[in-house]
């Protein structure tokens, strides 16, 4: 039986088709989020899914148990779900999938996709991610990629081909694909400070989605997540004065690199203490589970 589940076919227009998968590619959850933001957002409507039974293990992945409106328990599976929004005022409509890298049959998932591209005559195909890097939190978040297409390159200020070499995601497999199928794609990557890993950062979704909404032309005011970000900036550098590790980390950084030269993810900085991330971030997770208490209920 074919995985790749139809509820229903849409009339659409040659679409933009945009994906993010937790896993890999979504640090800080800023993809993933970001996915399902577009999809309230543009009020897009499930038409398709993907039945997860032969690409997941489930004790790594787990089913999630929990009460419904009706008050009855249900189990809600690993999704790979398919919205579609018709948008009136663009040439083209828009396919937004929110998914999960999958652990087993990866050739298997691609060629699901594939299909799924072709049977929707997708016009283009945007991965959005996220990475960790050593970048400065206070700077806008920058993004960096390659797409196969020229044009679309240049647009987006990303190259015309990935020169990473090393263990890839799903991410990297499906994009081969795509270009061997000779399909125009494009794998943009948000760049996130690896120090802080509050999960979601609001910031990085705000960015992602206002690329996303660059690419298909549509408008990019979001007054109320604009304003949850800035929130989010003034407790990320309260956190950071309160730990003189941390701030030391961040203000030899920016010593460092600059904040012109943002677009580049680079190693950790070294500081006259030698920083782990992981202390980074632990110590930094532990400032805000404190602020979000409050002082009364330290």
């Amino acid at each position: 039986m074919d995985a790749l589940h139809f509820e229903y076919m849409p009339t659409l227009r040659r679409p933009y088709f945009l994906m993010t998968y937790a896993g890999w590619s979504d640090a800080a959850g800023v993809a993933t989020a970001a996915g399902r933001f577009l999809v309230d957002h543009l009020q897009a409507e499930r038409f398709a899914w993907i039945e997860p039974e032969e690409f997941y293990s489930f004790t790594d992945q787990r089913p999630q148990a929990h009460y419904n409106t009706e008050g009855e328990r249900e189990i809600t599976w690993p999704a790979n779900e398919f919205y579609a929004s018709r948008q009136p005022t663009l040439d083209r409509d828009i396919i937004v999938a929110v998914g999960i890298e999958p652990h087993l049959k990866w050739r298997t998932f691609t060629g699901l996709l594939l299909d799924f591209i072709q049977r929707c005559e997708v016009y283009q195909t945007y991965t959005l991610g996220a990475l960790w890097a050593d970048v400065l939190y206070s700077a806008p978040i920058q993004f960096s990629g390659s797409s196969t297409d020229p044009q679309v390159a240049s647009r987006l200020g990303l190259g015309t081909g990935s020169r990473y070499e090393g263990p890839t995601g799903m991410v990297g497999v499906l994009h081969d694909t795509l270009r061997r199928q000779q399909c125009t794609s494009a794998s943009i990557w948000a760049n996130m400070p690896y120090y802080i890993s509050a999960t979601p950062n609001p910031k990085g979704i705000l960015a992602v989605v206002r690329r996303s909404l660059e690419i298909v032309g549509l408008p990019t005011f979001l007054p109320e997540m604009e304003e949850e970000a800035r929130e989010f900036d003034t407790r990320v550098a309260e956190a950071i004065a309160d730990d003189p590790k941390i701030a030391a980390h961040v203000k030899n950084l920016e010593s460092q690199t600059g904040r012109a030269s943002q677009q580049t993810p680079r190693p950790p900085a070294r500081t006259e203490e030698p920083v782990s991330g992981d202390d980074l971030a632990a110590q930094f997770e532990r400032f805000l589970r404190e602020q979000r208490r409050g002082p009364e209920q330290n």
